[in-house]
Formats: C-alpha cells, structure tokens, sequence
C-alpha cells in the first residue's frame, strides 16, 4: 500500500469500464493545487507512516504540476515515487527523461489488448495503442521499474497471452491483473465489458498460467476464487474490497444503482449491504470478518473496537475497519440494523457516484487524431 496522491480527475482517454466516468454525464473539473502536495505528502509520511506515493488521476501526466508532484515526492524522501497512467505521454523520450531525473522510480501502465484493434477499441481514441507500447519501452530504457495493468474485460478477455507475450517484449516483468467494477463508464457500457464469469474464467486461468510460466510476478485483484484460479499470484483482494465499501459509502442514493444489473458477476457484493447476505456483510476487509461474527463478540461482552479484535481477530488498525466495527457495536448494543453509509468517512469519491435513472449504453468507439512526435506535449 502507499499514499496516492491525486493531481485531477480528467484523462486523454474515455475507456469503456473507467469508474471515473460518471454515469450522468458530469465534467471532470477537478485539479490539485500545488500548493497541496508539501502538506499532503508531510503527513501522510509522518503521521500516517507511508514510505510509498502513487501519483495518480485521471491522468496525471497531462497536469503541469506533474513534475512539481514527483519532485516534492523525492524532497521528502519518498523510498518509491511510483506513476499510475496510460503511458502515452512517455511515447515522448524527453518527457521520459524529464520524469526520470525529477524522481520517478516506478510506473504502473494500463494497457488492454495486444493490438491497436482491442486497445483503441477500449480506451475510444485512436493511436493510444502505438503511443502506450513506445512509453513503456521508453520507460523500460530509462531504468524505471515499470509494472503493467490489466483490466480483464469481454474485449480482451479471450486474448490475454498475446497481450502477456506483447508486454513481455515491451520490457516489463511485472503485471496487475483486475477484474471490473460495476461504477461509472463500466456500469453504463455494461453489456460491451462484462461478461460471464463460467465462461470467461478459462481464458483468464490459462493466461495467468501462462503468465507466471513466462516469468512474470502477477498480482491479481478483483476476481473472485472460484472460478479464478489466482494460485502462484500475489492476492491484493483487499484494496479491492476497501475500494468498493468507499464507493458504496458515498453513493447518494437508497439503492446503489448497479443493484439487479450485475450483482451476480460482481466482486463487491461482500461489502455491499444490498448485495451480501443477510449476516455475511464483510465489516473488516482486511481479515474478511462479517457482520455477524462480530455481533456475536458484542453479544459475548465484548464492547471496544480492541475487544472485539480480540474475539474476532478483526484489524483494528486501519482508517476504514476501525470505525465500522465501532459503529456495529453501537448498533448491536442499541438493537438496530447497521447501515455502512452511516460510518463517516474523510473525503467524496468521483467515482460514478450519482444516479442513473433512464440512462443508456455510451455510443461506440470515438475516434480522435493521434499525437504525433512533433506535437509535442
């Protein structure tokens, strides 16, 4: 885990499946001030204890305060400087280099098929395919760690090796390999991205194999075991789980309105009160501790947070685990229901958080002009 650092919510790209498109068609206006980042960064590493920062979006390397944000990273000695992007800018040597010497150790790129057919197709602008396949190069050449993303989806789930074998000539040796989130673009391009788990999860299985056979360190987040067969990976479920309880929190709205659509192919579901069943809501995601295991504790007399851990083994540690086991207990030693919306949260997600009463599918892919090495960013 480390500390993200957001410097917007706009992108170059509108893939199909972002959770940052919000369903009701609402701009993307938000930008980091500068100003922030020396604060921000101060106490997430001496008050919050982190050693890493993600530098995130959107797309955080379209924002002039990009380099701003990689050097006060460096400046307050961050161990890993780390980038989450969609690589086209670092088609670009220069503005590789640029990012380079200003601190950047470590990239995580997106890339979503192993030709420009599925990956433009995805993302809706065409040459990104081209563009993405040069930054990671780019970055491979300059010495930063690069780590791929994988978002496994019904474009691309039937090609994942050649999109293996394709990162693995571009130079990185590590993958992120995701399941989908029912929010945002991927919510309202439903019947295009998600697919059925029976019978995708062969293609998924034999390309992680294959990935793992080739030499890469998988992580796998997102996609549920069975039918996945995630064995060899690194399991990051967790920061998955976490994602969908904020999200969910933070949905103004009685239903969450991806309820009845794809609760069957959704990983969320155990955090989600509309979802999980009756009893089995995870409260602590961090060690998978339900609901009813820990109104049992409070039953048996446990009545603080560290009590509670001691009965359940429930984390006690976190921002997010603490305060909802806090809240359970007041609800079970008061005898109402537990609502997960009630527990407060810092902060607001832009992730697709609004209604979408009488939406319809987005049109198909939108085509734009590709840069070109002469115009440069």
């Amino acid at each position: 885990m480390a500390k993200f650092l957001t410097l917007t919510d706009k992108c170059n790209l509108r893939c199909a499946f972002c959770y940052e498109i919000s369903p009701d068609g609402a701009e993307h206006t938000f930008e980091a001030e500068a100003a922030s980042f020396g604060p921000e960064l101060y106490a997430a590493m001496h008050d919050e204890g982190w050693r890493d920062v993600v530098i995130t979006g959107g797309e955080p390397t379209i924002m002039p305060t990009f380099f701003e944000a990689i050097a006060e990273s460096k400046r307050q000695g961050y161990e890993r400087i780390i980038v989450a992007s969609n690589g086209r800018r670092f088609a670009y040597p220069d503005f590789t280099r640029r990012a380079h010497q200003a601190g950047l150790t470590h990239a995580n790129i997106s890339i979503f098929g192993h030709d420009r057919v599925i990956h433009d197709g995805t993302t809706k602008v065409r040459g990104s395919f081209e563009q993405t396949s040069a930054g990671i190069r780019n970055l491979v050449a300059a010495g930063i760690d690069v780590s791929c993303s994988i978002v496994v989806n019904r474009r691309n789930v039937e090609t994942l090796e050649p999109l293996m074998d394709h990162i693995w000539s571009l130079g990185a040796r590590r993958l992120l390999v995701m399941g989908l989130k029912p929010f945002g673009g991927a919510f309202t391009e439903r019947e295009r991205v998600f697919y059925d788990f029976a019978w995708g999860a062969p293609f998924v299985n034999a390309a992680l194999r294959h990935g793992l056979a080739r030499g890469f360190e998988i992580t796998t987040m997102g996609l549920p075991s069975p039918p996945f067969d995630v064995s060899g990976t690194i399991d990051d479920n967790i920061r998955a789980l976490k994602y969908f309880d904020y999200v969910l929190k933070r949905l103004n709205m009685d239903v969450p309105y991806c309820k009845g659509h794809l609760c069957d192919r959704c990983f969320g579901r155990q955090v989600c009160a509309h979802g999980a069943d009756p009893g089995q809501l995870l409260i602590c995601k961090c060690k998978l501790v339900t609901e009813q295991t820990i109104r049992e504790a409070v039953q048996a007399g446990a009545s603080t947070v560290r009590q509670v851990r001691d009965r359940t083994d429930a984390c006690t540690g976190c921002t997010t685990c603490a305060p909802d086991i806090k809240h359970l207990i007041r609800c079970e030693r008061e005898g109402r229901p537990y609502d997960p919306r009630d527990v407060p949260l810092p902060g607001a997600t832009r992730h697709g958080a609004s209604d979408a009463t009488g939406l319809t599918l987005a049109g198909g892919l939108r085509e734009e002009p590709a840069e070109t090495p002469e115009a440069r960013p």
